[in-house]
């Protein structure tokens, strides 16, 4: 399996503005290729032939890695697959500023660790934070410029991991919403911090006071940093958060099934899009599921139709206006919580679910691309 590890980078200042002059010189070459989609219908191997030409013809280009710039390439075909699924929205050209990530796809062609080191091609030798070590083989390095930080996100390939459940957990099933985050089916809760709107004050201040500076000035730039770190402390809490409740559900169930939610669907909806995209769910259903595999469990997506009215007990529909917080069932007489009477529904159809497939718990998937063989490169390294 694959695995992302992401460390904080400390680079000098000649080396982030190296890192800066690539991030600019990686969106030129992005624009450059979209147009040349967009007007001669060039096709991806096309113009990953051209990267040659083009490098002959450009300095800027000549001071990149090889890979790096293919690797642009290979971003802009899977933004036009996407479109092609309908699954985002037609690739766009990026402005300043608007490209923030360059990667290198291959180890020790283009980038290799040594202790605490991150040594790039074409830009050198920078100081790394390694908070944890690496399970695996590093197989990719992508650079993430996040306001004045840096970090690297380095993929390695861990060892598959031998799938033995514990009998001694038991399985969950689990209503995601937006009062509390999530609801279990044996009563337990996890509280939704709501962390937008806690800082919603503060944001909408920092936006006034961005707006009221003038185009292009320096003052204005500093208060986009100033906005921009704002959201990013807001980012991070709701990240520490979905990691602690994935972790905790990945280590006490064996089992965890959730409600197969369309939330692309359900963000149209403007009055809960923004709780919608707070409460995280599509990134805790995601963080669960490979912190489950990695512990020998499963995560499991069911239906959500019909899991707040049937009765738990007797499975008999309930109809049940939003307001109604209390499952009363006329038929059996159960009378429980509404979410943890959903939650119970969802555990239910799960269980029956896997026993419907009578498969292995977990089936090992490995990427198979068009886009993982490339060019060696006779200079692996130079440093500046």
């Amino acid at each position: 399996m694959f695995i992302t590890y992401r460390y904080r980078l400390y680079p000098t200042k000649m080396q982030a503005r190296l890192m800066e002059e690539t991030l600019e010189t990686c969106r030129r070459l992005y624009n450059d290729l979209l147009a040349e989609t967009t007007k001669n219908h060039m096709s991806f191997y096309q113009k990953q032939a051209s990267l040659v030409t083009r490098k002959t013809r450009s300095k800027y280009l000549q001071a990149i890695h090889s890979q790096v710039l293919q690797d642009v390439n290979v971003r802009l075909d899977k933004a036009f697959v996407s479109w092609f699924k309908g699954l985002t929205k037609k690739p766009r050209f990026k402005r300043r500023g608007r490209y923030n990530s360059f990667t290198y796809p291959q180890y020790e062609n283009g980038f290799r660790i040594t202790g605490n080191r991150l040594i790039l091609s074409k830009i050198g030798s920078i100081k790394m934070k390694v908070h944890r070590e690496t399970t695996g083989e590093p197989n990719r390095c992508t650079i993430i410029r996040d306001l004045e930080r840096w970090y690297a996100a380095i993929q390695v390939e861990a060892p598959d991991v031998k799938i033995e459940q514990d009998k001694n957990k038991p399985p969950i099933g689990i209503d995601l919403g937006l009062m509390n985050l999530a609801v279990l089916s044996d009563g337990a809760a996890f509280e939704n911090p709501h962390h937008l709107k806690q800082s919603t004050v503060r944001i909408k201040t920092l936006q006034k006071s961005l707006s009221r500076k003038k185009l292009s000035s320096r003052n204005r730039a500093k208060a986009k940093i100033v906005l921009g770190k704002a959201h990013r402390k807001i980012r991070n809490q709701r990240l520490d958060y979905t990691h602690k409740v994935s972790n905790h559900l990945a280590k006490n169930y064996s089992t965890v099934v959730f409600e197969d939610l369309h939330i692309s669907k359900m963000l149209k909806n403007h009055n809960l899009a923004g709780a919608i995209m707070d409460a995280a769910w599509g990134q805790l259903r995601t963080f669960t599921a490979y912190k489950a595999e990695r512990r020998g469990g499963r995560e499991i997506l069911v239906p959500s139709h019909g899991t707040s009215q049937e009765c738990s007990r007797c499975h008999i529909v309930v109809p049940k206006t939003l307001d109604m917080r209390v499952h009363r069932c006329p038929e059996c007489g159960l009378v429980l919580d509404r979410d943890v009477n959903a939650a119970q529904n969802v555990l239910r159809r799960g269980l029956e679910q896997a026993r419907a497939e009578a498969q292995p718990l977990l089936v090992a998937h490995r990427r198979i691309s068009k886009f993982v063989p490339r060019k060696q490169e006779a200079h692996g390294f130079s440093r500046g």
